[in-house]
């Protein structure tokens, strides 16, 4: 499905680059295997994702096109808000289900929600919650990584205008 050289959502992760497919042995079984690399990072660390376990697979998401991510984009204002509990645990569970989701308008909504959350917080005199926005910092990098890719633009211009607009 995938092949070298692609650019990927790996679910919470973020944007990945599938540096090789191959065979590799852990323990004593042998299997094939998406190596992925943070796209952008210096690091040398590796994803490695095992071709025939599609739970992990399922996380893997081709990029949106410039046509798709538009059109999320014009129905941006349509989308429902997220579900909010105020169980924080519950929360965290939700977000990272969304983000592993890889549903762009899902993780918009959500991006939103926090937003909303966070200022109706800040009108109380409180903080919003760190499980909160460690959620909203991974969300925000997936896409802004994304749209920077797709688009050909600079991150900065994305943080600018794309989150600017769903934060509205």
């Amino acid at each position: 499905m995938f092949k070298i050289g692609d650019n990927v959502v790996y679910g919470s992760n973020g944007v990945m680059t599938v540096v090789d497919i191959r065979e590799e042995l852990f323990g004593d079984t042998e299997r094939r295997y998406y190596v992925l690399h943070p796209y952008g990072s210096s690091s040398e660390s590796l994803f490695f994702v095992p071709t025939d376990n599609e739970k992990l697979v399922s996380i893997m998401s081709p990029l949106m096109s410039r046509e798709e991510y538009i059109s999320v984009f014009r129905s941006v204002k349509e989308l429902s808000d997220c579900e909010w509990s105020s169980d924080g645990r519950s929360r965290t569970e939700l977000f990272k289900s969304i983000l592993d989701s890889c549903d762009r308008s899902s993780i918009i909504a959500m991006i939103r929600t926090i937003y909303k959350m966070g200022a109706l917080r800040a009108a109380l005199g409180k903080k919003n919650f760190v499980s909160d926005e460690n959620a909203l910092r991974k969300a925000e990098r997936i896409l802004t990584t994304e749209i920077s890719i797709v688009f050909g633009i600079d991150e900065s211009e994305v943080k600018e205008t794309a989150l600017r607009e769903i934060g509205e």
